[in-house]
């Protein structure tokens, strides 16, 4: 099976094949390999995380190889705003992985329609617990 992709459009979301396929797409960020982020991050792209500090697009991958992946997360209150090629997420992330407490976290993403896709340009945690 092939991992959700996201079809680009001549401009806008128009290309989305449901509104469900970005959520598919940002849950694979947190449950892939660091190839999940490789193939989605935008030609600029900053990022969040309690403890790594804020990442730079250069930064992103070393830093993510280095972190456990999740095994499962439920993204809980899903807020979705869409606007001239420009996707922003927000919700609640409730994440679990082997060996670790639950993590709880407000999380936002801002996807970037691109010639190449749709492509992460932003993504922020704020630790909950």
């Amino acid at each position: 099976m092939h991992p959700p992709t996201l079809k680009s459009g001549t401009g806008g979301s128009g290309g989305l094949q449901s509104p469900s396929d970005i959520w598919k797409v940002e849950e694979l960020l947190w449950t892939g390999g660091t190839d999940a982020f490789e193939r989605r991050l935008g030609p600029i792209c900053t990022m969040a995380f309690p403890g790594a500090g804020i990442l730079d697009r250069d930064d992103i991958l070393p830093t993510l190889s280095l972190a456990p992946r999740w095994s499962h997360v439920d993204m809980r209150k899903r807020h979705q705003a869409e606007t001239n090629g420009t996707i922003v997420l927000a919700y609640h992330a409730h994440a679990l992985r082997e060996g670790d407490a639950p993590y709880d976290a407000l999380c936002s993403s801002t996807w970037l329609d691109t010639a190449d896709g749709w492509r992460i340009v932003q993504h922020q945690q704020s630790l909950l617990n």
